[in-house]
Parts: structure tokens; sequence; C-alpha cells
């Protein structure tokens, strides 16, 4: 696997599908330091391949594509290919949401059975929309790889969904559902009387000029695309997940193939308020609500004072020791990782897009931001564990849950520890809210003096009473 050589053309050799305006006219300084360190960064993750496209002053500077698009094909990775981004889908969902709401067509505010009427009655017919992609409806979270296909699966699935979808109240908290979001790209779907995919090009794909971005997996096919890997296997080596990952009833939740330069076009668009090639294509008042954080993020990608907007974690980090507003949100889905990071006010912002294991993206985008702002982006730092005290032990002893998800918190010889499964692990402090458990950092929030949602990652386990 000749994962190490950059294969790829830069930007000025890019397909002639790529609008002419969006493509760099020449090799930035520093390119030959970023290519270093993105050749470096898939040989150690095993990824046969990245693409990466970096936007400086609102245009697109530099796009590469590294290594292998197929480990079995020996197929070089180019610039241009398209992959599946997982979760940066969700932004995309947002923005179509977005255009019909400046339309009238959709009321973010109603219950969603006003949209769904099979939904009356029904404890998840009474969420909201803006509940649902901004993941505060309360539901839990699944990510089902394959399922039914035919663009009439997001209905037939939307449909019929009950209230065991729940772990907590609506509006109560924070956490991360792809369900949800699949319910309202559906909800999407009856409000703009089109289907999820055919509303999501024609107000956001096409207008941004981005040409071959699709869901349909039989267009995608006809474009340059390259494979996802899963592994590496008991030899060592990567293969290609087969049969290609796909269930359209999640589509609007991560299933969008997209190319790194295309990405790059939507984050000039929402940088410049809607501008692109000189023309406004999007509303400013959908880059306005996509933008927006509406509900804390608890550990929020690093950020300070995180919040979750349409699709995007929204918050401040450092460039030498100045705030700077980021906007962000990364992806994963079935042999695909992805990364996306704008800093709206430099107008620079980077994509990194792995075909294989995503450990390497975080390397490429630091570096990638540290070379055009000729210093890193620091975001907040950990703090060092300590201890719990006796009443930080006593808030969080109990046991809590999302669906089958369960962890137990308890005393032990005067100390804390977590119990899941066989596995009990110490507990450790980093901040009144902020726990250390094993590599994990957790997030807890409190009230009445008791620990009512603890935060693995994005998602929050409820106290069971």
């Amino acid at each position: 696997m000749r994962a190490g050589r950059a294969t790829a053309v830069v930007a000025v050799l890019l397909s002639s599908a790529m609008a002419p305006s969006a493509v760099a006219q020449s090799v930035p300084a520093w390119a030959p330091a970023l290519d270093s360190v993105a050749n470096a960064a898939i040989a150690t993750s095993k990824s046969p391949g990245v693409t990466v496209a970096v936007v400086v002053n609102g245009q697109l500077a530099y796009a590469k594509g590294y290594g292998l698009a197929n480990v079995d094909t020996k197929q070089p990775m180019h610039a241009d290919m398209l992959l599946r981004v997982g979760s940066v889908t969700k932004m995309f969902t947002g923005t179509m949401l977005a255009a019909l709401i400046e339309k009238n067509l959709l009321d973010m505010e109603q219950p969603i059975s006003r949209y769904v009427p099979s939904l009356a009655g029904k404890q998840v017919g009474a969420v909201t929309t803006q509940q649902l992609m901004t993941h505060n409806a309360g539901w839990i979270d699944n990510a089902v790889a394959y399922g039914r296909m035919g663009e009439g699966a997001l209905g037939e699935v939307m449909r019929e969904v009950g209230d065991t979808l729940f772990f907590t109240g609506a509006g109560r908290t924070f956490s991360y559902s792809n369900p949800s979001i699949s319910m309202a790209g559906y909800v999407g779907e009856m409000a703009g009387k089109q289907r999820f995919a055919s509303l999501v090009e024609s107000n956001v794909l096409r207008p941004l000029g981005m040409r071959l971005s699709t869901f349909k997996p039989l267009e995608a096919l006809t474009w340059p695309i390259a494979m996802g890997h899963m592994g590496p296997n008991a030899g060592g080596n990567m293969t290609v997940v087969r049969p290609m990952t796909e269930n359209t009833a999640q589509w609007a939740a991560g299933f969008l193939f997209s190319s790194a330069p295309e990405l790059a076009r939507y984050t000039i668009a929402m940088m410049n308020g809607g501008t692109i090639d000189g023309a406004d294509v999007l509303p400013r008042g959908v880059v306005r609500r996509v933008t927006t954080g509406y509900v804390p993020h608890p550990g929020g990608s690093g950020l300070d004072s995180a919040m979750y907007g349409y699709g995007l974690v929204v918050g401040t980090a450092r460039v030498n020791g100045k705030p700077e507003r980021v906007w962000t949100h990364g992806g994963a889905i079935n042999g695909y990782n992805s990364s996306l990071v704008m800093l709206p006010d430099r107008k620079v912002a980077v994509v990194v897009l792995a075909n294989g294991p995503g450990s390497g993206n975080s390397v490429i985008e630091r570096k990638a931001l540290e070379l055009v702002m000729g210093a890193p982006l620091a975001r907040a730092t950990p703090a060092a564990p300590r201890d719990l005290t006796t009443a930080e032990r006593a808030a969080l002893v109990g046991t809590y849950a999302m669906g089958p998800v369960t962890v137990e918190f308890a005393e032990l010889n005067g100390a804390l520890v977590m119990k899941q499964g066989a596995a009990s692990l110490p507990v450790k402090a980093a901040s009144p809210s902020e726990l250390v458990v094993g590599p994990q950092r957790l997030y807890t929030r409190t009230e009445n003096g008791k620990v009512v949602y603890v935060y693995n990652g994005s998602r929050a386990l409820a106290r069971k009473l």
C-alpha cells in the first residue's frame, strides 16, 4: 500500500466539473509542509487515503489527495473524489430546513405532528423540529449503517416511530441523536413537498455549485469515488467495505457523498454570509440560523462556550491568546471519517476527508490552520485530574442510562468507580462538571445537589430514578 505518496493534483488541475472561480491559481508556499504532515498522518493512522481542502481569505487556496482511493485496485486518491462525509451531512440537513423557514414553508417551533400526521397523539409527535435539529428532543441515539433502500424509506420508517425513542424529557438536555436528525429531514420532506435529497440539492448543493455532491449511491458511482475501508484486519491490511453502506432512512443524518473542494464551497458561502462567486446563493437568514448556537454542548469539541446550531458546533478557541469564533463538525460512517472547521472572522476553513480511520484528520487540520494563520488554534486545555470530594462522590452515585447503554457510579473504599458491564474504572475529577474515567473525559450536569446527566462524548445518560 503506497499511502505515503501524494498522488493527486493541486486545485489548479481539478476536474472541469469544479466551478473555475473556486480553483486555486498557485501553490501556496506552505503546501510542502502540509503535504509532509498529511503523508505522515495517513501512514500512522493506516487510512488508505485522505483529501484536504484549505480556504484562505474566503477562497479555495489548496486542495490535494494523498494515498489510495481503493486498496484493491491501487487507484490513487485525487482531490475531487467523492467520499461519504458522515455527520458533516447534518449541517446540510440544517441548511435545507433553514431555507424552508425562509420560504415560509416550515415552522421549527411547531410540534412535528403538524407535518407528520401519523404521529398525532404520540409523545414523539409533540417534539419540535427545532428540538430535533439541535439534539434537544430527548431521543436515544443509534446509527444503522444498513437498512431500507429507495427514497420512500425515510417516510416508511419515520411515520412509524414510537415513544420508546425517549430516554429523557424533550427540551431537557443536549444529547446527540441520529434518529432525531433523520426525523428532521422527513419533516423537511413533508413541509417542502419534495423528497429529502431533492430538497437539499435544490436549496443548498446546486446553488452553491456543489455539482457532484449527492445522497444517491447510483449517482455517486458515476463520478470519481473513493471506497471506504475498515481494519486493519488480522493480516494488518485495510479492506474495502463491502457491500457499500446504505440506509436511505438515515440519509439526513450522515450519508452525503461529497468532495473536499465542494465542501470548501459550502464553507466559503457560509463565512461570506451566503455569497459565493459574487452571487448571493443563500439568504443571510439561512446562514444566521445554521450558525447560531441554541443548546449548550458539554465538552463541545474542545471549544470554549460551545453551543450546537443546525448541524454545527459553534464556540471559540484562541489564536495567539485572542478568542476566535469557530464553527465545526466531524463525521464518521463505515469506512469514512471527516472533519470540517471554519474560522468565519478570518474566512479560513479546512476540510479533511479520509477513506479509512480518521485518527490522522485532526493532525492534518491543526497543521493546516497553523500554517495558514502563522499560529496554532488553541482549544481548551484539559484540567489535571484530582480526587473527588465526599460531596462530589455523593452527588454522582447512581445509575445512568440511554436506551440499552447503562453505567453505574459507586463508592469503593472511599473512592468512586464507574461500572459498565464487567469493567470497573476509577473516577477522578478535573472540574466540578468534568470527570476523568480511564482515557475518557466525561461531563456532568447537577440539579438540586444530584448529578442528573452524565455526558459521554456528545451523548447524555440520564439518572435512573
